[in-house]
């Protein structure tokens, strides 16, 4: 291997889905159980946390799933508990001062970004570094032609990772590769659509019945925890 921190993200080629997708998926539900374990008492956490109103949508209910499977609020309760009383101070100051001319015009903007998704820049930044540095090799090439490959974000962040460390060759690789992908399943939908014609309906079936699934995991990813 070209890094021992490539392991996981090569070992999720084996898995159904976009790998970085499915690797990106494990490094948040550590940091989310790191977070509300331990970072949460974190002053300098606490406060990142609060400057962003919590976590987005899709965060926070992460952070709701891992918390039930304990059979316990104790931990949004008291970090969101603390959070409303961080609101409600903010809120009473903005209520005071509405007869203000020069108000802002955004007043409940937030001052930070959530900061599971801060985390989740940074990882996938190093997963797109792993994957060009793992495909150089062409052992890991071969699982990855027999992976369901990468979905169109993370082909863009790969590519750039590519362009960035002067890797053409790869950088060739990964548009070769997902070109091919997309022309199969795009014939694919093609004949899903000519089996809806009643002439054709009994036909046998085959991948073709889900593609209309695997068009929009290819294009945007996989449904994972959001």
């Amino acid at each position: 291997m070209a890094d021992i921190y490539s392991y996981e993200l090569v070992r999720a080629f084996g898995l159904p889905g976009c790998a970085l997708c499915r690797a990106l998926e494990s490094d948040e539900q550590r940091w989310m159980s790191s977070f509300w374990r331990e970072g949460k008492q974190d002053p300098k956490s606490r406060r990142r946390f609060f400057d962003a109103g919590g976590f987005c949508r899709g965060h926070a209910w992460l952070l709701h799933r891992l918390v039930a499977a304990e059979s316990s609020g104790a931990a949004i309760a008291d970090l969101y508990g603390q959070l409303a009383t961080y609101d409600l101070r903010w809120l009473e100051t903005i209520r005071a001062h509405l007869d203000r001319r020069r108000q802002r015009s955004h007043p409940l903007r937030r001052r930070r970004r959530c900061p599971a998704c801060v985390f989740r820049t940074a990882a996938l930044e190093r997963k797109a570094h792993f994957l060009v540095e793992a495909l150089g090799e062409e052992q890991v090439r071969g699982a990855y032609r027999r992976s369901e490959g990468i979905c169109f974000p993370h082909l863009a962040r790969g590519l750039e990772a590519a362009l960035a460390a002067e890797s053409t060759e790869t950088a060739a690789f990964l548009l070769d590769d997902w070109h091919d992908r997309l022309a199969e399943l795009r014939s694919e939908l093609a004949e899903y659509d000519r089996k809806r014609d009643y002439r054709y309906a009994s036909e046998p079936k085959g991948l073709e019945e889900r593609s209309w699934t695997d068009v929009i995991r290819r294009y945007v990813g996989d449904e994972l925890h959001r």
